[in-house]
């Protein structure tokens, strides 16, 4: 008897833990809540030659904008990202960024389905700083790539990405602001 009372005590707290979805949602208490995704900051600093640039990533989410609607009726609430540059300790960028930010490089029935999803930093090109931005309808594979180059002067250029590996292609073929 005592082999099977611990044999059922140690069987139910090794159930293993399944999850649907995209796993940076936090969980909703009822089905009539609104999923939002994780907050995030990150920082981190890029020598670009003898130049030492820091930037800082936060990703908050936005109740101000418009909930967007799953196509099984799941209500996501939107974001916003705040992109921050300093160049040897001085700031030469600072803008938060929505999804209507990038709705010229998008069909509009993707931006009105979609949330702003991410934003990480790619790589030095020439002496500016790229990094990499998604829209994304949420809790799916389904995104629009797209880089913001900052250049050192503070200057910023959105461009739609060509990579598109396992992306939804769209007819939209503008570059640049």
């Amino acid at each position: 008897m005592a082999c099977t009372v611990l044999l059922c005590y140690s069987c139910g707290g090794n159930n293993p833990q399944t999850t649907s979805g995209y796993s940076e949602y936090e969980k909703p208490d009822t089905t009539n809540s609104v999923q939002e995704m994780k907050d995030y900051h990150y920082s981190a600093e890029v020598k670009v030659g003898q130049t030492r640039y820091t930037y800082d990533i936060v990703r908050e989410v936005n109740d101000t904008l418009p909930l967007v609607a799953g196509d099984g009726g799941e209500r996501y609430a939107d974001n916003y990202i705040r992109l921050r540059v300093n160049r040897e300790g001085k700031e030469i960028f600072n803008k938060a960024f929505t999804k209507n930010h990038f709705r010229n490089y998008m069909e509009k029935g993707f931006i009105s389905h979609a949330i702003l999803e991410g934003m990480a930093f790619d790589k030095v090109d020439g002496n500016n700083l790229r990094f990499a931005a998604s829209v994304s309808y949420p809790a799916s594979d389904i995104y629009i790539p797209l880089s913001i180059t900052i250049s050192p002067d503070g200057s910023y250029q959105i461009t739609k990405d060509e990579v598109l590996d396992t992306v939804v292609a769209t007819d939209s073929t503008e570059t640049g602001e």
